[in-house]
């Protein structure tokens, strides 16, 4: 199965002051705000899959340049799946790794060396079918970045940014890609170098309306659950938009 999303834009056309000082580190970061979030982040149900591998992504909030956003990935180009694509750091869950937490954690270093000591874990959501693998995402805030000057691995990474939480909120660089002949329709962010998307895009989604619930303003219509057509078609139009894989 594939699990996807249906979403619906409920934003309001007009762009408001209020958005700059809401998203503020201070704001963002306050204890009030992190604790709502991590309610939330945790609240969070999606369809998964039975008896299939577990895998596990970070989903890194961080400081750059002042403002705060999430860093992305961008996946190496010898890599043989979604190369190219627009990722979140993670990867398949190792015999070694107590938890997924774990994963996440070690996948970070081995792509980004960015040390365990460096992030600030806030929680944990809950698994997200996706393929033939359950993720889970791994929310997390930390500190600041400068992605131009982090060690990537270039058989993973070939670049790493970051997009910000204004860019990111900002209703006229968000649009809904839709795909035919599933009719699967998700969130494309527009604000950073390159676009955010697919699998990467919907857990984007999922941590905006956690994090900064008063300014982000696109809910969930629905939730469908989606069979795998084993047709070269449907296979090939899924690929397309399947992209936070770090070896999964």
């Amino acid at each position: 199965y594939f699990n996807y999303f249906y979403l619906k834009s409920i934003a309001s056309k007009q762009r408001v002051d209020m958005v700059d000082p809401v998203l503020k580190a201070e704001v963002v970061l306050s204890e009030s705000n992190r604790k709502a979030c991590i309610e939330k982040f945790k609240s969070v149900l999606v369809p998964k899959m039975r008896n299939v591998p577990e895998a596990a992504v970070l989903v890194p909030l961080c400081l750059y340049k002042g403002e705060l956003g999430f860093l992305y990935t961008l996946r190496s180009m010898k890599l043989t799946s979604n190369r190219g694509q627009v990722s979140f750091p993670g990867g398949m869950r190792d015999k070694s790794d107590v938890d997924l937490q774990e994963t996440a954690l070690r996948e970070t270093w081995e792509e980004l060396k960015i040390p365990r000591e460096k992030i600030d874990v806030w929680t944990t959501g809950n698994l997200i079918g996706k393929s033939d693998v359950n993720v889970m995402p791994v929310l997390a805030y930390i500190g600041e970045v400068v992605p131009e000057e982090l060690e990537i691995n270039p058989d993973e990474v070939e670049e790493a940014f970051v997009v910000s939480l204004q860019k990111l909120c900002d209703p006229e660089l968000i649009c809904f890609t839709s795909f035919r002949p599933t009719l699967v329709t998700l969130p494309c962010y527009l604000g950073g170098k390159y676009r955010v998307w697919g699998f990467t895009g919907a857990i984007t989604h999922i941590a905006l309306e956690c994090l900064v619930p008063q300014v982000y303003k696109y809910k969930f219509l629905s939730i469908q659950p989606m069979q795998k057509n084993e047709s070269k078609e449907k296979e090939s139009v899924s690929s397309d938009y399947d992209a936070t894989r770090s070896k999964i």
